[in-house]
């Protein structure tokens, strides 16, 4: 079985490399590790697309939208999962803009962040909770969206359907509207965080 690939952006270069190191020995595949978003499709051969894209966010929200945006246009279909101590609710209008699957605290520990990509690879939501509402309108013209990632990705495959695993290609059968992406054997590879010890992510 294939490992899921991962590509790595981080102005940051311990809490990146890291990251890399900590990944790599539960079994991900580091394609990509970059200080700039912009490097990240020039490091990675076509093969080598990761799956999942974790990203650290500028602090400035226009930005961290310009991250998010390239990203995914140059890889439609990604799984993002980002990085930011700021979680208001103008920042979580930001990750529904661009279909981002976690929004997480560079301090989580690293048992969290393998059961946050589980989620994610699964489709799942992992946000804050307990933010007010955004006063902000979401408009075509405050921050264009013009790439066809929100419609792959949000696609819903009937239950039963047979499709490629998306971490190991194996086609399968679909068990439900929400566990959809992924087979069973990765699923249960990817959930097993039981045995893993507590580490920081922040350096």
């Amino acid at each position: 079985m294939n490992s899921v690939t991962v590509g790595l952006v981080s102005s940051d270069q311990f809490f990146r490399e890291g990251l890399k190191a900590l990944l790599t020995e539960d079994g991900y595949t580091v394609t990509g590790s970059v200080n700039d978003h912009r490097e990240l499709d020039a490091v990675v051969s076509a093969a080598d697309t990761p799956v999942l894209v974790l990203v650290d966010l500028h602090r400035d929200i226009d930005k961290a939208a310009d991250q998010l945006g390239a990203i995914s246009n140059t890889m439609p279909g990604v799984t993002l999962v980002a990085f930011s101590d700021i979680q208001d609710s103008d920042w979580l209008v930001l990750c529904e803009d661009y279909d981002v699957n976690a929004l997480l605290r560079k301090q989580v520990s690293f048992k969290a962040l393998l059961q946050c990509l589980g989620l994610a690879l699964m489709g799942e939501k992992v946000m804050p909770t307990n933010v007010a509402p955004s006063t902000r309108t979401k408009t075509d013209d405050r921050r264009p969206c013009a790439h066809d990632h929100h419609h792959h990705h949000g696609r819903s495959h009937q239950q039963g359907e047979t499709i490629p695993c998306m971490t190991c290609g194996r086609p399968f059968e679909t068990e439900d509207r929400r566990a959809n992406r992924i087979c069973s054997s990765c699923k249960t590879r990817m959930n097993r965080v039981s045995s893993v010890a507590e580490h920081t992510l922040h350096y």
